[in-house]
């Protein structure tokens, strides 16, 4: 174990104590004699430790030096014993702020020690200072980086609300409407309701699965982007099929050759505003549920893989909406964790069944408020609905 450096020790007293500074300097201690009058703070907080000659004639003057000393010093931790005759009280030292008071009667033979022991106090009070000062700058550097990636995620979040539909449109027959609650100040989910032609509406519901809310944000930009719902050929254009759009998706995100695949779900949607016909493709995404004007809500059930991973087919149902009917598309976070789509107590089939009344805004409104009553939601909440007039 290394030995602990032994500087200067400052033996104030008037006289000071001969036979405790010979002890000292036989153990290897450097003593400075000083008397009680006019010591500098300064010469304090340069020793290693004091020690204090204290006679009930110098001990109110003692005292006082001790206290004012403890409070220049601060966080500095200088030991100080006093030498206290037999008629001085110890605990007017050790209030006053020494460390330890010792008899003048056989102090010599203890003092030694007590010095030793009381520098270790000291190193080991110096090694904390030091693990505080880099603790605390650690947390500076810290506090930095949060500040930065807080930064990163406000752009971040600003860029993701930007590519989500301000309002939505209203196109022959059709009326949408919308709720979108994040968990976070990012949000996986992702939807949009895009026009296609003068007929035709193409809407999706998706979520990304990224690692990290950054890279779900970063990942449904990418989809977005890359989602290519129409085909301009020529002086014409053709509407790209559901599975279609979502086999070229899938291809897209499987050229990116990530280590760990991005993991993406899907619903996309083509919906004839003129008749009500609906053809939809899914990739792994919840089922949507159809809400007639009158009768029992139910799933439309269709077979799909998540994107992303491997490629795959992802077959297309076409499906009628009839004048009052709507169509609800939605996150993983409609369903609270002990329930899921089908469930005896379908939460989002009770409460469509409760609104089925109202028209599609106060409908997704009012279904989205006892969802979100229900329980407390760990995933996004989208829900995305749909009605023809």
């Amino acid at each position: 174990m290394p030995s602990i450096p032994l500087l200067r020790i400052l033996l104030v007293g008037d006289p000071p104590l001969t036979d405790v500074r010979a002890a000292l300097e036989s153990s290897g201690f450097a003593v400075s004699p000083l008397g009680l009058s006019g010591i500098d703070l300064a010469e304090v907080a340069r020793s290693q430790a004091v020690i204090l000659a204290v006679s009930s004639k110098v001990q109110q003057t003692a005292q006082s030096l001790c206290r004012r000393w403890r409070i220049e010093l601060g966080e500095q931790y200088v030991p100080i014993v006093w030498i206290a005759e037999d008629d001085v009280p110890s605990i007017a030292g050790l209030d006053s702020g020494a460390d330890s008071v010792l008899r003048n009667t056989g102090a010599s033979e203890v003092i030694a020690s007590q010095m030793k022991a009381l520098l270790r106090v000291q190193h080991l009070h110096v090694r904390l200072q030091s693990r505080a000062a880099e603790s605390q700058h650690l947390n500076q550097k810290l506090q930095a980086i949060h500040q930065q990636i807080d930064g990163d995620a406000e752009l971040t979040r600003r860029i993701h609300r930007g590519f989500l539909p301000q309002s939505m449109p209203e196109v022959g027959k059709s009326r949408f409407a919308v709720c979108y609650r994040p968990r976070s100040r990012i949000g996986g989910d992702f939807y949009d309701v895009v026009r296609l032609d003068e007929d035709h509406i193409g809407l999706y519901l998706a979520d990304a699965m990224g690692r990290g809310l950054l890279a779900s944000s970063l990942l449904s930009i990418f989809v977005k982007k890359n989602l290519q719902p129409k085909e301009i050929l020529g002086h014409s254009y053709r509407l790209v099929p559901p599975g279609e759009v979502l086999d070229r998706l899938n291809r897209d995100l499987l050229n990116l050759s990530l280590p760990e695949p991005p993991f993406v779900t899907m619903l996309y949607a083509q919906l004839n505003c003129r008749d009500g016909s609906i053809s939809f493709a899914r990739a792994a995404h919840p089922h949507p549920l159809h809400v007639p004007a009158e009768g029992k809500p139910a799933y439309w059930h269709a077979a799909g893989t998540i994107l992303g991973v491997f490629e795959s087919e992802f077959p297309v149902q076409t499906k009628q909406l009839n004048p009052g009917d709507k169509l609800i598309l939605f996150s993983d976070g409609v369903h609270p964790p002990t329930t899921g789509p089908g469930s005896l107590n379908d939460p989002l089939v009770e409460a469509a069944r409760r609104h089925q009344a109202l028209s599609v805004l106060p409908f997704v409104d009012a279904v989205s408020l006892d969802l979100l009553e229900e329980s407390r939601h760990p995933e996004d909440f989208t829900l995305l609905a749909v009605e023809m007039l």
